[in-house]
């Protein structure tokens, strides 16, 4: 996992901890369980680094999230993301 960048990490760890969602059949969203700092830990990447690949995310329509929900609209993309 450390031999990808912050980036891919995110993508993946996105994507294993992806839960189908509640509110809309046939996608996937994730819940934050822990605390964005426990995450970039398990990442290897600093906080604001995983805030930052987070926003980036948002910006191409990758995630979207609300309070401690993060959809996930284009699984597949984000798979190709991950895989780098």
């Amino acid at each position: 996992l450390l031999a990808k960048d912050a980036e891919a990490r995110c993508a993946e760890w996105l994507l294993r901890h992806a839960e189908p969602a509640q509110d809309a059949p046939g996608t996937l969203a994730v819940m934050l369980r822990q605390r964005k700092r426990m995450i970039a830990a398990q990442l290897g990447i600093a906080p604001e680094t995983l805030s930052r690949v987070l926003r980036q995310l948002r910006e191409h329509g990758l995630i979207a999230g609300r309070g401690n929900v993060i959809d996930l609209p284009k699984p597949a993309a984000l798979e190709v993301l991950a895989v780098g």
